[in-house]
């Protein structure tokens, strides 16, 4: 039975029977009643806790019409945007500022553009209440008055011990609502208006409503914001501790239950809630379960024989892990344990005569909890990423997972059953996931129904809401009015695959990333199968090969199969030590001195790859150190300290500080120009690193390259007719390419150089000048000549003599202890 949890309270009622389909017009109509809430807001006068509050109402420029429009809505008819609401709010010693708008869902499923009402902290940008309003229209019928409502319970934070701690914190919140005579719908719900059918009318006013949603909104605004995160100047409405006790908080303990609201029970629900993944990657969970089954068709094998069968194929040397996939086998009923052996139930037999995923997932489904769950999600959402995963099935099943690790490995689940597709921006329904929602159709409705109160009241869902609300901030903020930095870019939760045992990359999955680039045959394949097995990675070539795109491209390949969130770029350089890869003491502005991460760790942080540019630059013993270590697999305890006072180690284990995945990689460019950097390296560094090297093209990949380029459609014009000829001979191992590797890079920024400045052999000298000279320097006497000639020879006859002659200046300067006379 469910229970009464702030997160998981709704004060959504059911519609009649007859109330079967969405209405087409639901977000029109609610559109309609949000303006006339709007344009009601006026100056007035609130108590909130005991507190006079003055409110001073200013209303913003309208923001422009979405680009891509929003679903149901006609701009010449429903346009233009209500204006938002800035309010103003002061109490003695203390006032904050606060902005309401019109938002909207951005997500690619059912509720993508239904639009609602968000209130923002303005200083911070962080929400504190939004309110789905035309997910509430979408099932009733015309006549009814529809009741729309708001949650008050905080926020959930990603470090919310249990369920029953963020009960707790929400109960002063919820005190306070009742003594503001707010109106209440369910226990942790107040009705914040209600809208009637078909006319949009807002009751009982729209004056009304707004009143009640800002009296909320200053409620809830305390228990919203963070330590040292700001939102109010000077002193806070009321104190929090204060509040609770008036509230009587309970003490930490057994749930007391309220009034109205039932007791916490224990879930009747008999299924497991912890699933463990396989090895052999994301997309292969099924091809090991298979495999894996097949081994024991014929033979029983005792448990040590199996232990070693996990590690000679899979690579699984962790007594846990192989623990936790035999027990994945006994629990699916699929394997028993008979004498210390291990043998086929014959429900493995009858598997393995058929192995459908469609029977895996209803094995799956009947032993764990939130498989159906995923689908559905995924199905409403359109793309399901880690995070909205996350957030709405720990709400769904009432569970207090403190990772992500519980959800990614249903998501992959899923993925290999073939029920789920991943992309770039989410998980989608394949056929087969459609199937499996139809065949358990019953389910699946009881599960949308909750699914639909969750979405209807987002702020309910804590820091990492579902991405929505497409407005320019921009737009709506009067001039003048601040608006913080967007965070650094890194995810909240780790994605679906970074604590995987094993990575699988393979060319078939990084190829569409890496199409922009020329490589050499099979050296994609290299890369993938040395990441793969395990390896760091090293790009060597010349420079303008590329190795930094595909280094990032195959860091984009990994995240889009779960692996990582992307790349976390860092330029090497020769001053570099420790300080800058794993960390060190920085001073503040309080004149404390505090740890601050390093470029390694800042990447473990973010789940990201580290991708490390011109490694060349630093001297890498001396900068990487104890990082050897980590790299190889073990952990190291460092001698710094963090904030809380403890040794900041780095290692595989959650125990540690920075907790470094089994598919974190490294990948690391070095430019081949310089042979005592390359090999200055030590052996301790060669271990670790698989080197690849990343030739310049062929010539006739570089022809072919040089002519799309240059016809290629674009703003500038085509290149200049008879320039690609010289071009072409230039870049050659017949020419200047015999002399001095250098990448398509190169050539290319000269192409497009070309195009923009349309001043024929100038241009083209101009263009040797900025772009290739630089890439000569160092060359010696006799081959330096001979590039000179080859320069030269490429510019006869199209090229005016001034150009000629500053060209061969410059050239000059770059070798001031040779003499090139007549060439």
């Amino acid at each position: 039975m469910r229970s009464e949890a702030p997160l998981m309270a709704s004060g959504t009622t059911h519609p009649p029977a007859a109330a079967t389909a969405d209405r087409p017009d639901a977000n029109r109509i609610a559109l309609r009643a949000l303006r006339s809430l709007l344009d009601a807001a006026a100056p007035m006068d609130l108590t909130v806790e005991a507190r006079p509050v003055q409110v001073a109402v200013e209303r913003l420029p309208a923001a422009p019409w979405p680009a891509r429009g929003l679903e149901g809505l006609d701009q010449a008819v429903d346009g233009p945007l209500p204006r938002a609401v800035r309010l103003r709010c002061s109490w003695p010693g203390g006032s904050t500022e606060l902005l309401f708008s019109v938002a909207w869902w951005q997500t690619m499923g059912a509720y993508r553009h239904l639009v609602g009402i968000k209130v923002n902290v303005v200083s911070t940008n962080r929400e504190i209440l939004w309110t789905t309003v035309a997910l509430r229209l979408r099932d009733r019928l015309d006549g009814e008055v529809v009741p729309v409502p708001a949650a008050f319970s905080t926020s959930r934070r990603r470090d919310e011990d249990s369920e029953e701690a963020f009960r707790q914190r929400s109960l002063p919140l919820k005190g306070a609502v009742e003594r503001a005579g707010l109106p209440l719908v369910s226990p942790w719900n107040m009705e914040a208006f209600a809208v009637r059918l078909p006319d949009g009318e807002v009751v009982p006013s729209p004056e009304e409503g707004f009143r009640r949603l800002a009296h909320l909104a200053l409620l809830k605004l305390p228990f919203f914001l963070r330590d040292g995160e700001g939102g109010i100047e000077g002193e806070p409405l009321f104190d929090l501790a204060a509040l609770a006790l008036a509230n009587g908080e309970p003490p930490a303990g057994p749930a007391v239950a309220e009034v109205g609201e039932p007791a916490r029970r224990p879930s009747a629900d008999a299924r497991r809630d912890g699933v463990w993944p396989l090895p052999g990657g994301v997309r292969h969970y099924k091809q090991t379960l298979d495999t894996l089954l097949s081994e024991l068709r014929d033979r029983r094998l005792p448990e040590a024989e199996f232990f070693a069968l996990l590690r000679d194929r899979y690579e699984v040397t962790g007594d846990t892990a192989r623990q936790g996939y035999v027990n994945l086998l006994l629990y699916l009923g699929l394997v028993r344990l008979s004498d210390d052996r291990l043998e086929l139930t014959p429900g493995g037999e009858s598997y393995l005569e058929n192995p459908r995923p469609q029977a895996l997932f209803e094995r799956l489904h009947e032993t764990y909890t939130g498989f159906l769950e995923v689908l559905v999600i995924a199905n409403a959402l359109g793309r399901m990423d880690t995070t909205n995963a996350r957030n709405l099935l720990t709400a769904l099943l009432e569970k207090d997972w403190r990772t992500s690790n519980q959800v990614s490995f249903r998501r992959n689940w899923l993925l290999s059953l073939g029920a789920t597709e991943r992309q770039g921006d989410g998980d989608a329904l394949t056929d087969l996931g459609r199937q499996i929602l139809a065949d358990h159709a019953a389910e699946e409705a009881r599960i949308r129904t909750r699914l639909d109160e969750l979405l209807a009241d987002r702020s309910s869902l804590g820091d990492s809401a579902v991405t929505g609300g497409d407005v320019d901030e921009d737009l709506v903020t009067p001039p003048g009015t601040t608006i913080p930095a967007p965070p650094e870019p890194h995810a909240s939760t780790a994605p679906s695959a970074w604590f995987d045992e094993t990575l699988d990359l393979t060319p078939e999955l990084a190829g569409p990333f890496t199409s922009d680039l020329e490589l050499p045959a099979g050296l994609l394949a290299q890369a993938c199968a040395a990441l793969s097995a395990g390896k760091h990675l090293l790009l060597v070539g010349p420079p303008g090969t590329g190795k930094t795109q595909l280094a990032q491209a195959l860091a984009k390949a990994a995240a889009n199969d779960g692996y990582c969130t992307g790349a976390f770029v860092a330029t090497a350089s020769a001053d570099w030590t420790t300080f800058d890869t794993i960390g060190g003491y920085a001073l503040q502005q309080n004149s404390a001195l505090t740890f601050r991460p390093g470029v390694f760790l800042r990447a473990v942080e973010r789940y990201q790859w580290l991708v490390i540019d011109e490694l060349n630059r630093a001297d890498v013993d001396r900068a990487f150190g104890e990082l050897m270590t980590v790299l190889s697999g073990h952990s190291i305890d460092t001698a710094l300290l963090g904030e809380d006072g403890r040794t900041i180690s780095i290692g595989p284990r959650e125990s540690h500080t920075y907790r470094v995945s089994p598919t974190f990689r490294v990948i690391a460019t070095m430019n081949t120009w310089d042979k005592t950097s390359l090999f200055r390296l030590s052996y301790a560094v060669q271990r670790r690193f698989a080197m690849i090297h990343v030739d310049a093209p062929d010539d006739a990949t570089y022809a072919r390259l040089l002519e799309a380029h240059a016809r290629r459609e674009g703003v500038a014009p085509p290149l200049a007719e008879g320039a690609l000829g010289p071009l072409t001979r230039l870049f050659s191992t017949a020419s200047l390419l015999a002399h001095r590797a250098i990448g398509p890079a190169v050539a290319l920024d000269m192409v497009h150089y070309m195009r923009r400045r349309q001043a024929s052999g100038d241009g083209l000298a101009e263009a040797m000048a900025m772009y290739l000279l630089p890439q000569l320097e160092g060359l010696p006497q006799e081959p330096a000549a001979k590039v000179l000639r080859a320069l030269l020879s490429s510019l006869t006859g199209w090229t005016s003599a001034e150009a000629v002659v500053r060209l061969r200046r410059r050239y000059e300067e770059l070798f001031p202890h040779q003499t090139f006379g007549e060439v």
